[in-house]
């Protein structure tokens, strides 16, 4: 399937209306994109696209859609290079044929979460894509890129964030901004402070509301609330120390992961053995159902535990 000049019209147009009074909803979106099965570029170039926004606004769900509704190549961990600095003379003569394929047959390329790549690396990799694809004077050698991301998050571990790249100044000149929030569209106040510590604006009404949630012991907080830790260790030590004083039988559940290729650093955000007890809270790492509140980091409790499910009961 081929994606058309409207196709791609519509999903802007789409995605702009989040900013009015009365925005589209993701499902319009979303529907869209199952029923034309055309998400995909057929040679609009000029359509490079940023999407941003803040928290909850739909960004990597919309991306998801895209790039569920037909066959596309949209993971950046197969483009062939390494850490470290080498030049794109190595990277050709040292690629796996099966990547430079992968790079020729590319039509779309959709970047999520692209604040991890620095600018150095995203010029790196176009020089790659030009050089792979013979064609230097278009974005990743004619390849359409998507990218995703919220710039008001930390920088990238080293060097510049991407967008002072001198490549993505040049090609990436569409952005579209959500400011629709779908996570915490039921707590219009809770949002607004979201939204006021987002852009470092923050009253002194949204400050006696974070301080109505300043606790000193952990004892007094509510056993619902999330609490937050810089380092997973120490998230994994915390969630250990609670789940000891669950006074219920313990379950063990593994994986079973299948990498076809071990080169490619895996994705899987979870680990390899999950302990569970009945009454132990539990968190979604991913989006499953944004309208019904079932999206990544949503709380719930677990009811049950049977020998291939787990039956959870999610906080609304």
């Amino acid at each position: 399937m081929q994606l058309t000049e409207n196709d791609l019209d519509f999903l802007m147009e789409s995605l702009y209306k989040c900013n009015q009074d009365n925005p589209a909803t993701l499902e319009e979106i979303r529907e869209h994109a199952i029923t034309s099965r055309k998400i995909l570029c057929r040679r609009c170039k000029w359509k490079k696209f940023f999407i941003t926004g803040g928290a909850g606004c739909g960004k990597s769900y919309i991306v998801n859609q895209i790039a569920q509704s037909v066959q596309i190549y949209k993971t950046i961990h197969n483009t062939g290079i390494e850490t470290g600095v080498k030049s794109v003379d190595y990277y050709k003569r040292h690629m796996h044929p099966d990547i430079k394929k992968t790079w020729l047959e590319t039509d779309v390329l959709i970047i999520d979460e692209i604040l991890m790549i620095n600018a150095p690396t995203f010029d790196l990799l176009h020089l790659i894509a030009c050089e792979i694809r013979q064609c230097y004077d278009e974005l990743f050698g004619g390849v359409q890129v998507i990218a995703c991301d919220d710039f008001f998050q930390l920088p990238p571990v080293t060097r510049e964030f991407v967008f002072k790249s001198k490549i993505w100044q040049h090609y990436m000149s569409e952005v579209l901004v959500l400011t629709q929030c779908f996570r915490q569209k039921e707590d219009a106040q809770f949002f607004s402070a979201l939204n006021e510590t987002y852009f470092g604006q923050v009253s002194d009404q949204t400050i006696d509301y974070f301080m109505t949630r300043c606790f000193e012991k952990d004892e007094n907080l509510n056993s619902k609330y999330t609490k937050l830790f810089f380092r997973n260790i120490e998230v994994d030590c915390y969630n250990n120390e609670k789940m000891q004083t669950i006074k219920q039988e313990g379950y063990w559940f593994y994986a079973k992961d299948v990498i076809k290729n071990p080169k490619i650093p895996c994705p899987f955000q979870i680990p390899a053995a999950v302990y569970l007890k009945i009454g132990a809270i539990v968190m979604l790492v991913r989006n499953f159902n944004v309208d019904e509140g079932l999206c990544n980091g949503t709380i719930g409790t677990v009811i049950l535990i049977e020998n291939n499910a787990v039956w959870v009961i999610m906080n609304k």
